[in-house]
């Protein structure tokens, strides 16, 4: 059975037909095939697609919407009858701490206009600073952490629209 589904502003046609030990998957016709890891690590599973490795976190928002993590970026995705309606459009991503740490620097402000790949933070882990970017061009929407924290793997950082 064929579903449309929205991932961020972006309409798909997907078809999943169950293998014996993987999903085989077709994306506007394009197969591919998807190994789902049987066990969670902190909500995080392994998925293997086409033999590409990713660690993936999903939250349910509500029947037909989801909210996506892959790494730090997160992806917004509605089924069905959440493509519709009177909904919003404004997409929303949250960059979460793709480990514990400190957070060393922030290089941007509330309501400052960023383009995807600009810095965003500076996170502290295992003495290596690692710089979080953005995942698209937006505007910072709200920065929920200040200088100097400490955070948790998953925890949210900032959200962009």
């Amino acid at each position: 059975m064929k579903k449309k589904v929205r991932l961020n502003d972006k309409i798909f046609e997907i078809e999943v037909k169950d293998g014996k030990n993987s999903l085989d998957v077709a994306v506007n016709g394009n197969m591919h095939r998807i190994n789902l890891s049987k066990k969670c690590l902190n909500g995080f599973r392994s998925l293997l697609i086409d033999g590409e490795s990713y660690e993936v976190y999903c939250e349910q928002k509500g029947e037909a919407h989801f909210l996506l993590w892959i790494g730090h970026n997160c992806t917004e995705v509605k089924f069905g009858e959440a493509l519709g309606g009177g909904e919003s459009d404004e997409v929303l991503s949250v960059i979460c701490a793709p480990m514990p740490g400190l957070i060393a620097k922030l290089k941007v402000k509330e309501n400052d206009k960023v383009a995807k790949g600009d810095p965003i933070l500076i996170l502290e882990a295992m003495k290596m600073q690692n710089e979080l970017k953005s995942p698209k061009d937006g505007t910072i929407k709200e920065i929920l952490v200040e200088e100097g924290i400490k955070v948790n793997l998953e925890q949210k950082l900032v959200i962009l629209e």
